[in-house]
C-alpha cells in the first residue's frame, strides 16, 4: 500500500528514514532522493487526515507556514507532505538561544494572525465545556468525584472572569516540538507549523499558554513576561490546560507504554501550582489535586 502510493507520486525509490512520533498513533518517515526531501504521514483515522488537510488549507490562506499536501490517500490513511526542516524551536532553545529567543517572539506575534476569519465548524466549548477537558485526570484518580465538583466550579469561573470574548482558531498543541524556525522566509511564514488536526475554537490566549508553559521543557521567565500582556488570562488558559495535560501524561505512561512522558509530570504539577497561586479561588483545590497526584511522577 505505501510502496503503491510512493512508486505513484515518484516517491518509490526514496531513501526514508523514522521520525520521532508525538503522543499520538500518527507515524512519520522522511524521504530523500535527488536531493530532495518530503514527509510520508502515517495516520489511520481519515478524519484526522480530512481535518488535517483542511486545517492546513485555513493556515495557507492566512499566509502561514503550514506543509503543502503534495499527495494523499486518505481512504489508506497516507499524505505525502512538504518537508519543513529540523530546525524546531526545541532545538534552538537548546542549541542556539539567542535565536531561540527571536523564534519565540516571531511565534507568539504570529498567534493573533489565528484570530482571522477562524474555520467554521469546530468544536467551541464554553467556559464550562473548557473545565470538562480536564476530566481525564480525576478519571484516573479514584474517589475523588467531590474534588472534581469543586475544582470544575472554580475554573469555570475562572475561565468566564479572565478569558471572556468570542473564541478563536486554536491549535493546541503549540510547542517547541511542533514549530519550526524557517529563517528564510518573511514575516508571519518563518514561523513552521505541525500537528494541527486537533484544533479548536477556544478563547484567544490559548495557544500563547501551549507556547511558554510547556510541560516538555522549562521557557525563559524573562521571555513570558514580555510576551504576556493579561497575566490573569493566560495564567486560567495555562492552568486549564496543563491540568488536562497532567492527566494525558498519566495515562501515557501507565497505560500506552510511553512510560518517557512521566519524566514530565514534575515540570506540569509545578505549572499547575505557578498558574493556581494567581487565581486565589483555585488555589486549595489545586493543592489537594497535586497532593494526591504526586506519587504520578514516582518511577
Amino acid at each position: 500500500m505505501i510502496e503503491a502510493f510512493l512508486d505513484r507520486h515518484g516517491w518509490g525509490e526514496a531513501t526514508r528514514a523514522p521520525l520521532a512520533g508525538d503522543a499520538s498513533a500518527r507515524r512519520y518517515t522522511r524521504l530523500q532522493m535527488d536531493g530532495r526531501t518530503a514527509i510520508l504521514m502515517e495516520d489511520s483515522d481519515d478524519a484526522n487526515l480530512a481535518r488535517f488537510q483542511r486545517i492546513g488549507a485555513h493556515l495557507h490562506s492566512l499566509g502561514l507556514s503550514a506543509p503543502l499536501t503534495l499527495a494523499s490517500d486518505t481512504e489508506h490513511g497516507l499524505l505525502l507532505l512538504e518537508d519543513l526542516g529540523d530546525l524546531t524551536l526545541s532545538h534552538l532553545l537548546v542549541n542556539d538561544p539567542n535565536t531561540a529567543e527571536r523564534a519565540y517572539a516571531e511565534a507568539a506575534a504570529m498567534l493573533p494572525h489565528l484570530a482571522v476569519d477562524p474555520p467554521s465548524g469546530l468544536d467551541a466549548p464554553d467556559a464550562a465545556g473548557m473545565a470538562a477537558m480536564t476530566g481525564l485526570t480525576f478519571d484516573l484518580l479514584p474517589d475523588s468525584d467531590a474534588l472534581r465538583s469543586r475544582l470544575m466550579t472554580a475554573l469555570t469561573e475562572a475561565l468566564e472572569r479572565h478569558a471572556p470574548g468570542p473564541p478563536t482558531l486554536a491549535l493546541r498543541d503549540v510547542h517547541a516540538d511542533n514549530l519550526i524556525w524557517l529563517p528564510d522566509r518573511l514575516g508571519v511564514a518563518r514561523i513552521g507549523l505541525l500537528d494541527y488536526q486537533d484544533a479548536m475554537l477556544l478563547p484567544d490566549g490559548y495557544d500563547l499558554a501551549s507556547l511558554l508553559d510547556d510541560p516538555r521543557r522549562d521557557v525563559p521567565g524573562i521571555w513570558k513576561t514580555s510576551l504576556v500582556a493579561d497575566r490573569a488570562r493566560f495564567d486560567t488558559l495555562s492552568l486549564q490546560r496543563n491540568l488536562r495535560i497532567l492527566g494525558i501524561f498519566h495515562r501515557l505512561a501507565t497505560q500506552y507504554g510511553k512510560p518517557q512522558y512521566r519524566a514530565f509530570l514534575p515540570r506540569t504539577a509545578a505549572l499547575v501550582e505557578r498558574a493556581a497561586q494567581e487565581l486565589p479561588a483555585l488555589r486549595q483545590p489545586v493543592a489537594e489535586l497535586l497532593d494526591r497526584t504526586a506519587h504520578w511522577a514516582a518511577p
